[in-house]
């Protein structure tokens, strides 16, 4: 099954609680392959359920589409990561480091740009993508380093970054569907931080060291702790791998 990027329309907010939220309602009227935008968000989350800072500026979108398999809900965070790493390698012109950290932070220059909210409504997956175009959080309020487009030299309208990523986002979905999801983490393999070096990472309430050999065909993570390889389904990097 291909999808066309004419298949989704673009709704623009100025203020908005949460473009997630306002997903959450369309769902609920039976309605998919919408793209909710605001200028800023009143309610914006984290996938710890943390609040998101909003200002304007910056870009806050959320990418509503059916979900055929409930099963497939882990893959959106790496089609969306990947992504998003692809648009911003398309309009760096000055050839910035741009990485994903597990499972779907997005680094650019080592620092936080972009995160990214997975959740299911009915039977649809939304995507909800807060992304730092002309401000980022202050140092004191974020567990790690922060950085915006425009302090690396990457000038973007919000609404243009937007639609580069749809873009992107679709032509993953399509590689996906005519082929398999294992194509994908080929593709983004090559942006993982610490890809090939040693990380420590928090998992099921323990702090583990090893190298990161790579990911499975499910995005599991691969760390080869010396004494074992272990798959990490879910965990987090920790704030060493940033110093």
């Amino acid at each position: 099954m291909t999808i066309a990027k004419n298949e989704f329309e673009f709704i623009h907010f100025e203020t908005i609680d949460s473009t997630n939220n306002y997903a959450k309602t369309l769902c609920k009227l039976g309605l998919t392959n919408k793209v909710i935008i605001a200028d800023t968000q009143t309610a914006g989350r984290t996938t710890k359920k943390q609040g998101w800072i909003s200002p304007k500026g910056n870009l806050y979108f959320t990418i509503l589409t059916k979900l055929d398999d409930e099963k497939k809900l882990p893959e959106y965070a790496f089609l969306s990561a990947l992504a998003i790493a692809q648009s911003i390698e398309q309009i760096d012109t000055n050839k910035n480091s741009i990485k994903i950290k597990w499972p779907n932070d997005i680094l650019l220059n080592k620092q936080k740009l972009c995160g990214i909210l997975i959740e299911k409504e009915e039977n649809s997956v939304i995507i909800g993508i807060g992304l730092n175009i002309n401000s980022s959080p202050a140092p004191e309020l974020t567990r790690y380093p922060t950085t915006a487009l425009s302090k690396n030299k990457i000038n973007i309208l919000p609404t243009d970054l937007a639609k580069i990523i749809l873009e992107k986002f679709i032509n993953n979905i399509n590689i996906r569907n005519n082929e398999n999801f294992e194509k994908i983490i080929s593709f983004i393999t090559p942006y993982m931080y610490k890809f090939g070096e040693e990380i420590h990472i928090s998992s099921q309430n323990q702090t583990l060291t090893g190298k990161f050999c790579g990911l499975d065909k499910t995005g599991a993570l691969i760390l080869d702790t010396g004494n074992e390889t272990k798959k990490i389904i879910s965990g987090e990097l920790t704030k060493e791998n940033f110093l």
